[in-house]
């Protein structure tokens, strides 16, 4: 059997901050990349098309579709991304005719709500565990209405066949088919210069229950690979395929402190050279622990700060003490490793004068050497979009047009009398606030290139800086 895998295009819809959003990075989709793996495993034949990283328009990428001859086509999406995958979607049932299968977070949340008539198939959930059967039954002309996790068209009906809660452990699933990516595309910018990488994980799930964070498809229980699995998958890597950084997807990547001080172990006894970054809690981490990844080769480490108010990170359930944050960034400071603070405006509770505290609050730590000022985003499966759909905690959400759900360039909530068009304002406000001074903006243009990027990072500032709002009608 002969399959397609496509990953969208999608930073061109925000013009020239896209494209500095492309230079800061381009994110391999690992998830198709596991799924060509276990399809490979089977015997059949996999075309992966990665339309963001090479910048492809549907017309091209249909006609390597038409070359191709797939029997099925499998295309992946988040919730701001799903219309473009419709977009797809239709131009190539129109073109081609072939089967197409959607999956990926948005489907799972909404399923029947967002089944269009250019999909046969959804997968909901983790499919890992059933998708070789799967591809296997479409073959042999099998009934896979006996195969749980599938939302099915069929003589105009939509058929769920159930709840999929097969598990495969971590080890059990092959490597990501990197082969077939142009490995050549995908890089990171770092403030020790551009580096080609690749993605990897260690662990799924999550035991947090922030309520901005979308219900993980793995769920809260946390699975992990053993350490001697993932350090097979770093040589792999670094010897057949040439490349030495690597971004941990994990959710929290050091939550189990044992697990990561075992595999620096494994890495040192291996003698494996590569830089590495990740994201986990600011106090979820200790000097022994930072002082051995970045022996290990860590550069890079993002926490997420959201708000510095008390009452607004009650209400978000973010159970980390705000102090933990300056002594975190002083650890790393301490250790030469890049810190990235993520930060969110118009989050349930937010206030002109809770907006106003966490902005003077990265403002005034000079432990903080870097912050990103995103809009809060209630992406659907999250606790925020029920609040924002109930009304609670001063949320009122203004749209529901899911293209719009770009953090860092739009608002699509009202909070607490703070319309959409003065969140973006805010944005602004804080952005100045926090990097018009030389110690925090120079790092930043050496992160993006300064050589390569400064055009369209300039042309992206003016564009940000003119997009219209509403004056503020009040400073409460």
């Amino acid at each position: 059997m002969k399959l397609s895998l496509v990953f969208p295009s999608w930073t061109f819809v925000f013009g020239a901050m896209g494209k500095v959003a492309r230079g800061a990075s381009t994110f391999p989709p690992l998830n198709l990349a596991y799924l060509a793996a276990i399809a490979e495993k089977d015997g059949h034949t996999v075309q992966l098309i990665d339309g963001e990283a090479e910048q492809l328009t549907i017309s091209e990428i249909v006609e390597r579709i038409k070359d191709f001859s797939p029997d099925l086509v499998g295309l992946t999406s988040t919730t701001p991304m799903f219309h473009i995958a419709v977009e797809y979607a239709r131009a190539i049932k129109k073109t081609t005719g072939v089967t197409t299968i959607a999956g990926g977070p948005h489907v799972t949340f909404f399923r029947e709500k967002v089944f269009h008539d250019c999909f046969d198939y959804f997968a909901i959930g983790q499919v890992e565990s059933t998708f070789g059967y799967f591809l296997n039954t479409l073959e042999k002309g099998g009934d896979v209405l006996n195969i749980p996790g599938l939302l099915i068209r069929k003589d105009g009906r939509n058929i769920f066949t159930g709840e999929n809660s097969q598990v495969v452990t971590l080890d059990e699933i092959p490597f990501p088919a990197r082969h077939l990516f142009k490995t050549d595309l995908y890089h990171v910018g770092t403030l020790r210069g551009r580096k080609k990488y690749t993605s990897i994980m260690t662990s799924r799930g999550c035991p947090f229950k922030c309520v901005f964070c979308s219900t993980s498809i793995y769920g809260n229980r946390v699975r992990r690979r053993s350490t001697g699995n993932v350090i097979s998958e770093i040589k792999h890597i670094i010897y057949d395929m040439g490349i030495d950084h690597f971004y941990f997807l994990d959710d929290t990547l050091t939550l189990d402190r044992r697990y990561i001080l075992d595999l620096c172990d494994e890495v040192e006894k291996e003698g494996l050279k590569f830089t590495w970054e990740g994201g986990t809690r600011a106090n979820l981490i200790d000097e022994e622990l930072i002082a051995r990844m970045a022996a290990c080769g860590l550069i890079r480490i993002s926490f997420g700060l959201e708000s510095a108010d008390t009452e607004v990170r009650g209400i978000i359930k973010k159970e980390v003490p705000l102090e933990s944050y300056v002594a975190a960034n002083e650890l790393t400071n301490k250790y030469g490793i890049e810190t990235i603070n993520s930060v969110m405006l118009g989050l349930p509770g937010d206030t002109y004068g809770s907006i106003e505290k966490t902005i003077s609050f990265v403002r005034n730590s000079r432990a903080i050497k870097h912050a990103t000022f995103g809009i809060a985003m209630p992406y659907p499966g999250s606790e925020m979009y029920e609040m924002a759909l109930k009304g609670e905690h001063g949320l009122k959400l203004e749209t529901q047009d899911f293209s719009k759900y770009q953090r860092y360039n739009s608002a699509v909530m009202t909070v607490n009398g703070i319309s959409p068009d003065e969140l973006l304002r805010l944005q602004k406000k804080g952005l100045m606030r926090i990097y018009l001074v030389p110690w925090r903006i120079v790092p930043v243009l050496k992160r993006f290139g300064i050589k390569s990027l400064v055009k369209p990072f300039l042309i992206a500032l003016l564009e940000f800086f003119k997009r219209p709002h509403k004056k503020k009608q009040c400073s409460s």
